[in-house]
């Protein structure tokens, strides 16, 4: 894929980022053409995209918690899947999906973590 177009022969270019040369913003950097051979200059500009989604929860409706992927499980935290919230897993929560308190994690485990 072409990042560029050289400026002398229209030819396209991919820009060489080797330890990360030319991705700085409001600086003049450059690079010599693969096709002509001529060097020619370029500026970096950053854009950014977003993307919006619902969050119902953010508008009087349940948070959608799900248990985080957490090693030790000890470590779990609850995430709701719509607004990215996070929290401590209520005692309910602990019971539903097997989450261990630290002290029952190193009785059973036999390793202090902290």
């Amino acid at each position: 894929m072409n990042d560029i177009q050289c400026p002398y022969c229209g030819e396209g270019e991919e820009i060489c980022h080797d330890d990360g040369y030319g991705y700085e913003e409001d600086k003049v950097f450059n690079q010599e053409c693969g096709s002509c051979g001529k060097t020619f200059t370029y500026t970096t500009f950053i854009s950014y995209y977003y993307e919006a989604e619902k969050a119902p929860c953010l508008n009087g409706e349940p948070h959608d918690w799900k248990p985080t992927a957490t090693y030790p499980k000890f470590a779990t935290r609850m995430n709701c899947k719509m607004c990215d919230e996070d929290r401590v897993p209520t005692p309910e929560e602990k019971i539903t999906y097997k989450i261990p308190s630290y002290e029952e994690y190193v009785k059973e485990n036999g390793q202090d973590t902290k």
